[in-house]
């Protein structure tokens, strides 16, 4: 009889119990772990090189007196001109907010150095390597800041003769906007700073130059 009673109540249980079971089972949250998730597309993971035309804001501080009139031993100088380049790059986004990346660019630059309406001397060509923290401020436009170290070709033979010639290297601050504009196409505008120091001009003893500029360039990419 004791048998017969087990039995009836483990029928019973089967019955009733096994459908609340599965519903508690479907009820629980499935277990997420760190390798199962999959990161979103990024547009901006990748490399990427371009072309672009720059407008620079020559200034430089020279000290020699070979042009001043009265002779002065400090002559500030100016110009603004052009110039057009190649850039290349990698970045890689590492959440929703923030995307790193390092950036090249090499220029042939047409732009000189004036004082009183002449022609002191003049950048040749520029180069530049720099460091890039972005932030997305939509899926396909990136805003960022820049960091790096510029090289620029001098020329001052104009005004100082041949051989015034030199090579300058300065720190560059910067800020821009990349937009993809197809998958794999990018639009690009940013400005620097850059500072190339004092430096001995070749020649005579006590000749400097301290160049700086401002530049705004506007470029396509091509992403790979």
């Amino acid at each position: 009889m004791r048998s017969k009673i087990t039995l009836a109540a483990s029928l019973i249980a089967a019955a009733f119990g096994l459908p609340a079971v599965a519903q508690a089972q479907s009820m629980v949250a499935p277990v997420v772990t760190s390798g199962m998730y999959q990161p979103s597309y990024s547009a901006w993971d990748g490399f990427y090189v371009g072309a672009q035309g720059s407008l620079i804001g020559m200034k430089s501080h020279e000290t020699n007196t070979v042009i001043a009139t009265p002779p002065a031993t400090e002559q500030l100088l100016g110009d603004i001109g052009g110039s057009a380049g190649v850039f290349a790059g990698y970045r890689y986004q590492l959440n929703d907010w923030l995307v790193l990346g390092v950036d090249a660019e090499v220029n042939n630059v047409a732009t000189q150095f004036e004082y009183n309406g002449l022609n002191y001397g003049a950048l040749k060509w520029d180069a530049a390597v720099r460091a890039t923290l972005g932030y997305p401020v939509a899926s396909n436009v990136l805003a960022y800041g820049t960091v790096g170290y510029s090289w620029g070709r001098f020329d001052m033979s104009p005004a100082l003769g041949a051989g015034s010639e030199f090579t300058a290297g300065g720190f560059q601050l910067g800020l821009g906007v990349d937009m993809m504009v197809t998958q794999n196409l990018m639009a690009r505008l940013n400005a620097t700073w850059t500072h190339y120091g004092v430096n001995t001009v070749p020649g005579p003893a006590g000749r400097t130059s301290e160049p700086s500029n401002s530049v705004v360039r506007a470029g396509l990419a091509w992403k790979f």
